[in-house]
């Protein structure tokens, strides 16, 4: 009897002390640290900054992610009031920088419970890059959203393809129109420059040309309003070229050298025919390598208004949870005059509105037949 009733006390006095009370000196379990995706940030920061041809600092673009992050905790009813961190004025990633960022971007996620990590991060890429606007430079988040870095936005309109004229065929899976128009100016346009394993743009291209010197044409017309770009626009400039040099290459670190056209290329003396080429602020990348190869030669009039200019390549440094950041690495100058065509387009010979363009350019053509 003594021994089970000592058990019995012992048991008692365990269940009383696994239980706790009101005046318990047990240790209050610790905040919870929140998720802010940290890995994936730091991933776009160090490419952003070791791969952005403006030479964006990291001061500037951890202070962009940073109040991006802000306007998206005030925008869900949150709290941001935290200060800003002293960064580096400098173009390499830095550790002590990010590490600063990412205890801030923390203090603000711990504040604000209800906004998630995903949204936290797609703030922060996407007001980093927006330090440093291209065209080619973005970010397409896991949902398959894309955040462009750059605000511009066309105003202008497609091509117009002329009611009058004969028809050289089209429009076929890139869009692809012709027309034989009164004087012999062959008028062209498609949507994009796209090369397959089963379709080229340029050999699709190359047959309406044939075409239209068949049927007597005397000048070239391109309206590549509206198009989306793609491959084959150097190949397709080489036709009307001599081997003239068109574009040089700038990387982060200076000139990365210069393009030419390749003398191999080009077309035979019934093709170097007057080259008229329409553009406006839709569209961009290969219609405008195609029209400032051209340009910087004076081999081809651009008509109508100054191109969006989006004249450059680009690396993607793909994210661990399926996101892509997308960097301009490249971006091309006239190599002839020097001009800087990315991010600020491609400026007319001779300006017109989209509703004249088409007039304008026969008009320019017909008095250099």
């Amino acid at each position: 009897m003594g021994r089970a009733l000592l058990l019995a006390i012992c048991a008692a006095f365990v269940a009383a002390a696994c239980s706790g009370g009101a005046d318990s000196a047990a240790s209050p379990t610790a905040a919870r640290t929140p998720d802010i995706k940290r890995a994936k940030l730091d991933i776009a920061y160090s490419a952003f900054i070791d791969q952005d041809v403006h030479h964006v600092t990291s001061k500037k673009a951890l202070e962009s992610a940073l109040e991006a992050v802000k306007a998206e905790i005030l925008s869900s009813g949150g709290k941001a009031d935290v200060a800003t961190p002293q960064f580096q004025d400098t173009e390499d990633p830095q550790t002590a920088d990010f590490n600063k960022f990412a205890q801030v971007v923390t203090q603000l996620g711990t504040a604000n419970g209800g906004v998630s990590a995903d949204r936290i991060a797609d703030a922060a890429i996407t007001g980093m890059i927006k330090a440093s606007p291209d065209c080619h430079t973005y970010y397409v988040d896991a949902s398959g959203k894309v955040h462009n870095s750059s605000g511009k936005t066309g105003t202008g309109t497609g091509p117009m393809v002329p009611s009058t004229g004969t028809s050289l065929g089209g429009p076929d899976q890139d869009g692809l129109t012709g027309k034989m128009l009164p004087g012999g100016v062959a008028y062209m346009t498609w949507h994009q420059f796209e090369v397959t394993g089963t379709y080229k743009i340029t050999d699709a291209v190359k047959a309406m040309l044939d075409k239209a010197l068949a049927q007597g044409a005397k000048a070239w017309l391109f309206d590549l309003r509206a198009n989306v770009g793609g491959n084959g626009a150097d190949l397709m400039a080489s036709w009307f070229l001599n081997g003239e040099p068109t574009l040089s290459v700038v990387v982060k670190t200076g000139n990365a050298g210069t393009s030419s056209g390749n003398k191999d290329l080009r077309l035979p003396a019934a093709y170097q025919l007057p080259i008229a080429i329409i553009l406006n602020d839709r569209g961009g990348s290969a219609p405008e390598v195609f029209s400032a190869s051209l340009k910087e030669s004076k081999r081809a009039t651009i008509v109508g208004k100054t191109s969006i200019g989006c004249l450059g390549a680009t690396s993607p440094t793909h994210l661990n949870d399926g996101a892509e950041l997308s960097v301009t690495v490249q971006e091309f100058t006239g190599a002839v005059t020097g001009t800087k065509y990315n991010n600020n387009g491609i400026a007319p010979d001779v300006a017109a509105d989209d509703a004249t363009a088409v007039d304008k350019a026969v008009e320019v053509l017909k008095a250099k037949i």
